[in-house]
């Protein structure tokens, strides 16, 4: 039998075997025998010094997924957090294995260059070789069940590597419901590699058994950045790389709105796009290989200030206290004013168009597409290649005053996007899923209606503030006044307390800081988010030599 090849992933030098023999301990295991156990949060790194390693999918447990030899070595990108490992690694023979402890291996990622460059390219790899394919966790849902999808969207936004069956066109799901005793009311539910099955799963329960809430310590952190967009998840990078004591929440997983992207073309040193996701993910992970912990679901609930440190109350009601505070929880699309738009959430009706949303749509498919910005413009044309018709409906009459000029250029030349200009949709109808529309031309009043099954909205953005004091400086749209667009009064009325001025992106309050798109006047692009995100932490430490 031909053994599994990994294609470009190298082997250790003699020199860097070397320098990881400083880290770990060798030891010797019998053949057949199991080093790293699927579900195992925390596991070890393992060198192979001689023999076989292999590495199984618990469900394919008969072909593995890779062998390792001399030279090589076990993990993926989850060995940079505290994510349960999805794999099973098994001795094929007799081996000699270095086994270093996983915050071991943090270290060396911190202090060797050449090891660093190594093995992190190799962990990426790995976990871009096997996303192509099924595999990881089992979710169980239905297309007609908002919590399917929301627990589909929170295993995709957070890269949890699983496979989708869904209840009206799988012809495994009623075998395995079967084997399992399951029902529909159970929905939506999740088999874990270790065959466990949890029932009407929440992404709380996702988070916990995956190991993506990571433990807050009962201490107070330097920086506490709340929000994981591309502005949170930059001072996350750089206040952790920068030796600060980091701390960073998310209500969903990182990316933000542009987590919601399907690729990003006009970001600078990626000619070629990005999408999203996929940026947010390297960031992501990047943080965490500095030492910065990241915890996930975690939402803000309030925001207290006291004399030397500020405290985060979440969702739960548990706290985390800080000397400085990043706000980065950016905005969020509006809904339509329609009475029951949240009933079709997840059933039609969309805020993101990525893999996930596209793989609902066939090609004979309409979608109608609510926006005129760049987030709209990208969804169409990416998911002109699921669909045989896209509609893109604005209140305006052309798209020139919003949306980049390279985007306008590709929607005016795919002869299967139309534009609508003057309208908006003002009803929806279906009984467990979208399936039409009602469209009013705000000019002409005249009304006509539309098939539909997928709808995206992509319309103006409302800042996620509400965790925040009311005495933080906001502008009429709610979006935080920061640095020199302060004005006198402000400060005056805010009782600012210190002879300097505000550092540019501290809000009123000394030590608190807005980025990004909650941050008022930012420009709305992801590579204005990543400055800002990289600058507070500038100031930050400006703020914390006088703390």
């Amino acid at each position: 039998m031909l053994e599994p090849q990994e294609k470009n992933v190298p082997k250790l030098s003699e020199k860097q075997l070397l320098v990881l023999a400083n880290y770990g301990t060798k030891i010797k295991v019998k053949a057949n025998a199991v080093l790293i156990n699927e579900g195992v949060k925390n596991f070890d790194f393992y060198v192979i010094l001689k023999g076989k390693v292999a590495i199984y999918d618990p469900f394919n447990p008969k072909k593995p997924v890779a062998i390792h030899k001399k030279n090589g070595f076990t993990g993926d990108s989850d060995m940079l957090s505290d994510r349960a490992s999805i794999f099973r690694a098994v001795a094929l023979t007799d081996v000699e294995v270095l086994k270093i402890p996983q915050t071991a291996l943090k270290k060396i990622l911190l202090e060797d260059a050449s090891l660093n460059t190594l093995l992190i390219s190799a962990f990426l790899l790995r976990r871009e070789n096997i996303s192509k394919n099924e595999g990881g966790v089992i979710l169980i849902g239905s297309k007609f069940s908002s919590k399917s999808f929301e627990a589909r969207d929170f295993l995709t936004k957070n890269h949890i590597r699983h496979t989708w069956l869904e209840l009206e066109k799988d012809d495994t799901t009623e075998e395995i419901t079967k084997n399992f005793n399951l029902k529909i009311e159970d929905i939506p539910i999740l088999i874990s590699t270790n065959l466990e099955v949890l029932k009407n799963v929440t992404i709380e329960d996702i988070a916990f058994k995956m190991g993506l809430s990571s433990p807050i310590q009962n201490r107070i952190y330097q920086v506490m950045v709340v929000g994981a967009g591309p502005a949170g998840l930059a001072a996350s990078v750089y206040g952790a790389s920068e030796g600060l004591d980091t701390i960073a929440l998310d209500k969903l997983g990182p990316g933000g709105q542009a987590g919601t992207t399907s690729k990003i073309e006009n970001y600078l040193g990626f000619p070629t796009g990005i999408s999203g996701s996929e940026l947010a993910n390297k960031a992501y992970l990047q943080a965490q290989k500095f030492g910065c912990t990241i915890s996930i679901p975690c939402e803000a609930k309030k925001l207290s200030i006291y004399s030397t440190y500020f405290e985060l109350t979440l969702s739960d009601d548990s706290t985390i206290k800080s000397k400085s505070v990043i706000a980065a929880t950016g905005a969020k699309y509006r809904d339509l004013a329609i009475e029951n738009i949240s009933y079709f959430k997840g059933r039609g009706v969309y805020h993101s168009a990525t893999a996930m949303e596209a793989s609902n749509c066939k090609k004979e498919d309409v979608i109608v597409i609510v926006g005129g910005g760049n987030s709209a413009g990208q969804a169409a044309i990416f998911m002109a290649d699921y669909a045989i018709e896209i509609h893109i409906l604005i209140r305006g009459k052309n798209l020139s005053k919003s949306m980049s000029s390279y985007l306008i250029n590709r929607i005016n030349s795919n002869p299967k996007i139309k534009i609508h200009p003057h309208t908006e949709i003002f009803k929806l109808e279906g009984d467990n899923y979208l399936e039409r529309i009602h469209l009013k031309n705000n000019l002409t009043k005249e009304v006509k209606s539309m098939e539909v099954n997928h709808l995206f909205l992509f319309l103006g953005a409302i800042p996620t503030n509400n965790w925040l004091p009311s005495a933080v400086c906001k502008d009429s749209k709610g979006f935080i006044i920061t640095g020199n667009d302060l004005t006198k009064e402000q400060l005056e009325d805010s009782k600012w307390p210190l002879e300097r001025s505000p550092f540019p992106l501290e809000t009123c309050i000394p030590g608190l800081f807005a980025t990004g798109d909650l941050r008022s006047e930012s420009t709305k692009r992801v590579a204005s988010s990543v400055g800002e995100g990289a600058m507070a932490i500038s100031y930050i430490h400006s703020y914390l030599k006088n703390y």
